[in-house]
């Protein structure tokens, strides 16, 4: 982080603005949206700004002394000196406009959602991106949030009179942001809204747990839901396992308790029925509890079981659904799981059985229907089983030279992918061990990889000459 994003109240403070044209003009336009008293001086400049009588001269030091800080924008460089040794002379935080060098502070890009106000800063080294970034995070704020901050912002000192505990006021806000008083609010109805925040603030009542099922996707952390972001930025509590990377958990509340109950192979650091203790344990204390689980909760991820203890003991529990690693390695590698002249069906398993015997008992799976042909099997947890998993399929009359595609740590930074083929497969990964989650894609679809792979090699050549 090169710079810190402050917040900087304007209620009844002077700014001073010191420059011409329309660097002048787009500084005004903006802080005339802010309760700020502005004095405006403009040297040598004609030019008229809508709603203010700018003085036509230099300020003196005299009068910037009392400002809360001065912006100088200017398109010459020499003026813009001369307009800072001026505020240093008065020893008042100062903005130069496009010249971040002479400044103190810069001016984010911003979002103007009424009393919410989000800024987005590249600590003044690429305004355009900062400008970018604003544009994308704007589409994904709807204008209805104007309404829910002027609702917050009239709530705000009445909670503080009902409510005088902090962490109170945080559970409560955690609260009605997700309520019915909301949801008037986006719709314009505040003092309704209000009427019922209001009544549930005198009259809490005892705050009951819930417990959320949250998909982490396949590990980039560009594919969480925005669903799942928010649960992460809301949660009291975070109960997580081991596909669950740092680049994930950075984007969860800073200060949630938080709980690794990673497993892997015959390594199980917290058994199954101890994490739905833990689940209940922390929703009965009242805390909203996410457990956050690698790809999807219901695809291999033990979410139904997690569901039954928490219904079973009483327990409120949500899910919300991530990208499983099926469909984001898929997406990664270029490898379609269909494909109308390769593949009309998919199937997903598990190359790890309950009991840890898969060898032997390999779930009574109908392995004449998994070994058609032109139909992909996609493998999860099958590296440590992939010579059952090939002598199965062969025996059932898949050919043994049918490609598969092993894609280790899929969608992440070290992604790595190996083509091989049935028969091979077993030695494959004995000579080329996984060393994270892995999965195998089966089937005719697998060879696409290598075409895809070669026309990108070929491109990437062609870029380069």
């Amino acid at each position: 982080m090169l710079a810190l994003p402050l917040s900087w109240p304007l209620e009844g403070r002077r700014v001073v603005l010191i420059g011409t044209g329309d660097w002048l003009a787009r500084k005004l336009t903006l802080l005339r949206r802010t309760p700020a008293r502005l004095s405006v001086f403009t040297p040598d400049d004609e030019a008229e700004y809508e709603g203010i009588t700018p003085e036509r001269r230099w300020p003196t030091v005299e009068e910037l002394s009392d400002a809360s800080f001065v912006i100088v924008a200017f398109e010459d460089r020499v003026l813009a000196e001369r307009g800072t040794e001026l505020v240093r002379a008065a020893h008042r935080p100062l903005n130069v406009v496009d010249n971040p060098d002479l400044g103190d502070f810069h001016i984010p890009a911003i979002i103007d959602r009424g009393p919410l106000s989000i800024g987005v800063a590249t600590g003044g080294t690429a305004p355009v991106l900062a400008r970018e970034t604003r544009r994308r995070i704007e589409a994904a704020i709807p204008p209805s949030e104007t309404q829910l901050a002027d609702f917050a912002l009239r709530l705000s000192p009445h909670l503080r009179a009902l409510l005088p505990n902090v962490d109170e006021r945080r559970r409560f806000w955690e609260g009605v942001l997700d309520s019915e008083a909301a949801s008037l609010a986006r719709q314009g109805r505040i003092d309704e809204a209000l009427e019922i925040a209001l009544a549930h603030a005198r009259e809490p009542g005892p705050r009951r747990g819930v417990v959320h099922l949250v998909g982490a996707g396949p590990g980039d952390p560009e594919l969480l839901t925005l669903k799942a972001l928010r649960l992460l930025s809301e949660a009291d509590v975070i109960v997580y396992d081991r596909l669950v990377g740092d680049s994930i958990m950075d984007l969860a509340r800073r200060d949630a308790e938080r709980f690794y109950v990673g497993k892997a192979r015959s390594n199980h650091s917290v058994p199954q029925d101890q994490i739905h203790a833990l689940l209940v344990e922390q929703a009965r204390l009242g805390k909203r509890v996410v457990r956050l689980k690698g790809g999807d909760p219901f695809v291999f991820g033990r979410g139904g079981e997690e569901v039954e203890a928490l219904k079973a003991a009483g327990i409120e529990v949500h899910i919300t659904p991530g990208i499983t690693a099926a469909l984001g390695c898929a997406a990664s590698t270029a490898v379609p799981l269909t494909h109308r002249d390769h593949a009309q069906s998919v199937s997903f398993i598990t190359g790890h059985a309950k009991d840890g015997d898969f060898e032997h008992n390999p779930l009574a799976l109908d392995w004449q229907r998994l070994a058609a042909q032109n139909h992909t099997l996609v493998v999860y947890m099958g590296i440590h089983t992939a010579q059952t998993i090939s002598d199965k399929l062969t025996e059932h009359g898949r050919a043994p030279d049918t490609p598969v595609l092993v894609v280790e740590n899929g969608t992440r930074p070290d992604e790595s992918r190996t083509l091989t083929c049935l028969s091979e497969l077993p030695q494959t990964l004995r000579s080329l061990p996984p060393k994270g989650p892995a999965l195998l894609i089966i089937g005719e679809v697998a060879a696409l990889y290598q075409t895809t792979h070669t026309h990108r090699a070929v491109a990437d050549l062609m870029r380069i000459a």
